[in-house]
Order: structure tokens, then sequence, then C-alpha cells
């Protein structure tokens, strides 16, 4: 059967596991300080060029859809401007045909 005592770390365990933590981080950054590393190609003009032109491209691209975003929201805009004023001078004209009922010797005046 299996032992039911608690296992207990010591000391020395956790100390020696600590140091081999540090030993392969330490390695690791030695490792690659002695690793060569590729060298970074020189910038040259044509590449200089190929960027600036990609990076019109994007900027063009961008305020072209920028303002047909700004077009679209304008549109839906007015047209739901148009429909609320529609809704108001509609509510507005029924409103006041009710009032000059309430008025009049209709029904809803409540006088005998």
């Amino acid at each position: 059967m299996s032992n039911s005592t608690l296992q207990r770390a010591d000391g020395c365990s956790v100390f020696f596991s600590l140091i081999v933590a540090t030993v392969l981080v330490f390695a690791f950054f030695i490792l690659r300080q002695c690793l060569p590393t590729e060298e970074l190609s020189p910038v040259d003009n044509r590449v200089i060029n190929e960027r600036t032109k990609k990076v019109a491209a994007y900027r063009s691209e961008e305020g072209n859809f920028t303002k047909a975003i700004d077009r679209a929201n304008a549109e839906m805009n007015s047209s739901l401007e148009s429909v609320m004023r529609d809704i108001v001078t509609e509510y507005s004209s029924d409103k006041a045909s009710d009032s000059d009922e309430s008025n009049g010797t209709g029904t809803e005046g409540g006088g005998k």
C-alpha cells in the first residue's frame, strides 16, 4: 500500500531547484549572445520609394473611404431628419385638430 504520511519539501531540494532555474536562465541569455544574429540589410532608395508609394496609396484609399462613410452618414441623417420632421408635423396637426374638437361642442368637453 501507499505511504499516507505527509511528504514535505526540505530546504535543500527547494534551494537546488532555485539554483538550477537560475543557471538555466543565465544559460539561455548567454547562448543568445553567443549565437550569430542575422545582419540587417541596409535600406536603399528603391525600398524607401516603394514604402512611400504604399503609404501614399493607403492614405488616399483611407481618405476615399472616409469620404464615402461621411456621405452615407449625411444621407442617412438627412433622410432620418426629414422623416422626423414629417412625424412632428403630422403629430402637431393631429394635436391641433384634437384641441379644436375639445374646445367646441364635441362630447369630449364634458359640458351639459
